[in-house]
């Protein structure tokens, strides 16, 4: 689970760097908690296969 708030600068790099280890098996699933970005970044973790809550 990866909180975040305006994250758009560091979420594409967080799940970028996760993406092996989901490939693997490793990991099954990755939630980004959002806390209400104005940024781009719940589209940006939607985009890399990410799960989204937004609060």
């Amino acid at each position: 689970m990866i909180p975040t708030l305006d994250a758009a600068d560091h979420v594409p790099l967080v799940l970028d760097a996760l993406a092996p280890a989901r490939e693997f098996g490793l990991l099954r699933d990755v939630i980004v908690v959002d806390g209400g970005s104005a940024d781009g970044t719940v589209s940006l973790a939607r985009a890399r296969g990410a799960r989204v809550l937004q609060a």
